[in-house]
């Protein structure tokens, strides 16, 4: 389905309702903890034997006549996957379904690192009839238009262990810091937890799961067993997904 002109008006202005771009330069937001050479100056510090001595502060080494270090902190940007469970509950809902609940997530999410300039990729798994879908990390309105566009058209599928498998690949096995965030009511997380366990240790992840109205029934899925390293966030499905992400970004979730 396309996305309506409203929703995509109402993303142009989320930036501004989310986290501003910090000012100046291409610096990542996110400082590494990988010290040495980088965008940053940190400190001036005494000399340890070892240490590069292509980083020696010379004019304050004459000064004190001891040889002074300067320290930089590398940066480095923000690499978001968004992971959507494709179960056919999500389509189900009225006035408001999970997948619809989700996809505004998403949009909110593309429109806040379209502000801070990071990355943001779609992870979305298959079944026996329908492949997984993975589109890889890129920064700029283009890319999360298109990463909504794709996830608006995607139909249901009942994912497996398999396929999630399939889905995540090698997600996580390299590096440190990344941020998933898992977007589903439950229904289709089955067999997914030994998978996240050992990326809980590495990345940052979160689950964002929407709950029936009070005044509504809904299904209990199974619990999926995930680790406590795994954030779960429950919220309404019928409050506003971007007022909700607003706050828990400004009170520091990100």
């Amino acid at each position: 389905m396309p996305l309506p002109a409203r929703f995509l008006a109402r993303l142009r202005r989320l930036p501004l309702r989310l986290r501003g771009r910090l000012g100046g330069g291409t610096e990542g937001l996110h400082p590494s903890k990988v010290k040495g050479a980088g965008l940053t100056f940190v400190e001036n510090r005494p000399y340890v034997p070892g240490d590069d001595p292509r980083f020696i502060n010379w004019p304050l080494t004459a000064r004190t006549g001891e040889p002074i270090m300067k320290r930089f902190e590398s940066s480095r940007d923000l690499v978001l996957w968004l992971v959507v469970d494709p179960s056919p509950s999500m389509f189900l809902g009225d006035p408001v379904s999970p997948l619809r609940w989700a996809l505004e997530l998403c949009g909110a999410a593309a429109a806040t690192l379209q502000a801070t300039g990071d990355r943001l990729g779609l992870i979305v798994p298959g079944d026996g009839r329908t492949p997984a879908l993975r589109i890889a990390p890129k920064r700029g309105r283009i890319h999360g238009l298109r990463i909504l566009e794709t996830l608006a058209e995607r139909g249901p599928s009942i994912p497996t262990e398999a396929s999630w498998r399939e889905a995540l690949g090698h997600w996580g096995e390299h590096g440190k810091g990344h941020r998933l965030w898992l977007l589903s009511n439950g229904a289709g997380l089955q067999g997914l937890a030994p998978l996240l366990k050992p990326l809980a240790t590495r990345h940052r992840l979160v689950w964002f799961r929407p709950l029936e109205a009070q005044k509504r029934r809904g299904v209990a899925w199974p619990d999926p067993g995930f680790t406590s390293a795994i954030e779960r966030l429950n919220w309404s499905l019928m409050e506003d997904p971007v007022v909700k992400l607003n706050g828990w970004l400004r009170a520091g979730g990100a």
